[in-house]
């Protein structure tokens, strides 16, 4: 997304960085939390909100990593309305890294197989990401990764909740979560 965004090469590498490196405060909480398949506590959810800080601390003195990346890092979990985790960001502006990284972690998170849900189509979630969370992330963000996606998913074959395997054939600019399709061996 960084690069769509056009920022300059050494940016696009610290955004990629800083993505891989949001959640690695994660292995510093119990075990038992991240294998845990019953709904999560109130508790559970205070412990899993301290992530971003031990990710944060276990890069802050890296002298490779800009600040604006640390401190996107620290805020990847923060939303543009104020919401989010671990502090609240109504005083102050998002750094671009942080609204770039905070839209690719809800997506991933949203499309990825966890112990407690199922994972989510990707449509549906670039759907959600849009219209649901409305005001919670960038819109040039929620946009860029909405035209990402639209040029990377036509031509693949997915299986419909219908069981029908189709192909996604095109994905109109207006329309990126309602690709065109084609029912293989078929319409």
């Amino acid at each position: 997304m960084a690069y769509k965004m056009k920022c300059n090469r050494a940016d696009v590498y610290q955004a990629a960085i800083g993505g891989c490196l949001a959640d690695c405060g994660m292995a510093k909480l119990p075990p038992r939390l991240l294998s845990k398949t019953a709904s999560l506590t109130a508790d559970d959810y205070e412990e899993i909100h301290s992530h971003p800080i031990f990710s944060y601390k276990m890069i802050k003195d890296s002298s490779i990593i800009k600040d604006s990346v640390k401190i996107a890092v620290l805020e990847h979990h923060g939303r543009l309305d104020g919401t989010g985790y671990p502090k609240r960001l109504k005083t102050k502006p998002m750094n671009l890294f942080s609204k770039i990284i905070a839209v690719a972690d809800v997506f991933h998170a949203m499309t990825s197989e966890r112990t407690y849900r199922k994972k989510q189509s990707p449509f549906k979630v670039l759907e959600m990401i849009l219209h649901d969370d409305f005001g919670k992330f960038d819109i040039r963000v929620v946009k860029t990764l909405l035209s990402s996606c639209a040029n990377f998913f036509i031509g693949s074959r997915v299986k419909l909740n219908n069981g029908f395997i189709v192909e996604i054939i095109f994905i109109d600019a207006g329309s990126e979560t309602r690709p065109v399709i084609k029912v293989m061996d078929s319409e």
